[in-house]
């Protein structure tokens, strides 16, 4: 009996003796991996940013995105996180954009394409074409046979994280977690009447018919879309609550991000008409 409880408190010790070291281990590795992303993190913004002193971490609108600022504190350009939806699942990428709004970085950090074809996109060759666009321009690159999709899903979604990170850190991110809000949207001066709207979605062009009735929209009917039908079935229930709230200021459906986003466009260009 007494031997047996020696064998057991030996194990114990060991055991315990050996939780300590791991979890020592754990933090002197932590620490070194912490430093390590530190140092690329400040070496990439340091290229993006030529002028860049000092960076912070901030978060506007549930979104987090660091922000580098100059010697005199004016802000320099903002690096953040975006993500589309590609062929073979998502497509992680981290975007930097200057303080005149161009981009001046993307780089493809996550993403399961097919190899040899849809996994281009994150050859540096192909994200070039994206440096210099802004607000406004078309964010259209040079297709590629037999990666059409993953090129798209390109164009779509850095063209949606762009102006989504530049709207809320265009000015720094002085707003704070408080943000700045969505552009208004209103139904005033739409006179009733059926309305037509196109707008690209994941694989073609989405395009529908908003009724509007009664200063009201009262139907949204989509008259031609190519999407793949698990991705359409979740994004059209963006449609419901767009007629539930009376706005195109809803949220995108997570799965089907450029259908959703796609056709809350086209009900945006429907009424803009």
């Amino acid at each position: 009996m007494k031997e047996m409880m020696r064998t057991g408190i030996i194990l114990m010790l060991i055991c315990a003796v050996a939780a300590a070291a791991l979890a020592y281990t754990n933090q002197v590795t932590s620490a070194i991996i912490a430093t390590r992303l530190h140092q690329e993190k400040v070496a990439q913004l340091a290229e993006l940013f030529p002028t860049l002193t000092n960076f912070e971490e901030r978060t506007v609108d549930g979104r987090s995105a660091t922000v580098a600022f100059d010697a005199e504190n004016k802000f320099v350009g903002v690096l953040a996180e975006g993500q589309t939806e590609g062929y073979g699942g998502p497509i992680s990428f981290n975007l930097g954009i200057n303080a005149a709004g161009e981009i001046v970085g993307l780089t493809v950090v996550a993403q399961t394409e097919t190899p040899g074809l849809g996994d281009i996109i994150k050859e540096t060759w192909f994200t070039e074409q994206f440096l210099g666009k802004k607000s406004g321009d078309a964010f259209t690159v040079d297709a590629v046979s037999g990666a059409t999709v993953s090129v798209r899903a390109m164009e779509r979604g850095v063209e949606k994280e762009y102006n989504e990170i530049w709207r809320r850190f265009s000015d720094g991110g002085a707003a704070g977690a408080e943000g700045t809000s969505a552009p208004a949207f209103s139904l005033e001066g739409v006179t009733d009447g059926t309305y037509a709207g196109t707008a690209p979605g994941f694989i073609g062009d989405i395009t529908l018919e908003v009724t509007v009735a009664g200063g009201k929209i009262t139907a949204i009917n989509v008259t031609e879309q190519q999407e793949t039908a698990d991705r359409w079935a979740d994004a059209q229930k963006v449609i419901e609550e767009i007629i539930a709230k009376q706005t195109v200021q809803v949220d995108t459906v997570s799965g089907a991000t450029v259908s959703s986003d796609a056709i809350i466009k086209a009900v945006q260009n429907a009424l803009a008409q």
